[in-house]
Formats: C-alpha cells, structure tokens, sequence
C-alpha cells in the first residue's frame, strides 16, 4: 500500500509504507489520486472523505491506496473518487479555505497524522487488508 499526502508530518514520521508527497492542498491530493486510479489502476483502502472533516475546514488530507495494480480501472474507486472531487469542489465554490495560522495549520496536520496512524493500525491486525 502506499500513502497519498500533502501533509509533511504524514511524509516525516510514517514509515510503514511509502509516501507519495503532494507539494499542494487538499484537492490536489484528491486529483493525483484520480490519476492513479485511472493511470496505475491502483484501488482506495481509504475513503477520500474520511474523518468527517469538510474538505474547506481542513488543509491537509491523506489517502491509502493499494499497490498492487488491478488488470483494469477499479470503478468503484473511480466512483468514490470524483464523487469526492466533486464534494471538495462544492464546498471550495461556497466557502473558500482561509489563510490559517500556522497553529492551526499545525492542529490539522497532527489530526491527518493521528488518522493515518489509526487507519494504518486497523490494517496491520485485519489479514483481509494486507496488501504487501
């Protein structure tokens, strides 16, 4: 599996797996991994909304996805991807993202991290999830 994120502490303290680190915001995240779905055919193995936070209430944002490419395009990761992008553009259209502190930008980035954290976990004990 491997780590799709624009969040550096997500890129310094995960080691578990791979960091593709994306120099751009939330919805740039979402957009490389649009790509690689279609491109790589790689598959979600998290949801691209996840953490109940809104796409224009936070900065950063990672996603887990296989490694393991598919012989073809995983439509349902397609699916759940643009239906994200399209979320994240609607709630960008309507209340942009401000220009945060640094504090906060900081808060976010620890609650990025601690998901990951927490996600990664749950795969590591659930056999059904292991990719590697």
């Amino acid at each position: 599996m491997k780590i799709i994120s624009n969040n550096p502490k997500v890129k310094e303290t995960i080691d578990q797996c791979p960091v593709i680190f994306i120099d751009g915001d939330y919805g740039d995240v979402l957009y490389e991994t649009k790509k690689l779905i279609i491109n790589e055919h790689y598959v979600l193995l998290t949801h691209p909304l996840s953490g109940s936070i809104k796409p224009n209430e936070t900065f950063y944002k990672s996603i887990i996805i296989t490694t393991t490419k598919q012989s073809q395009i995983d439509l349902e990761s397609l699916e759940i991807i643009e239906q994200a992008i399209t979320v994240y553009e609607k709630f960008i259209k309507d209340r942009a993202t401000p220009n945060w502190l640094d504090s906060v930008l900081e808060d976010f980035a620890t609650i990025d991290l601690d998901l990951m954290e927490s996600t990664l976990q749950r795969i590591r004990f659930s056999p059904e999830l292991r990719f590697n």
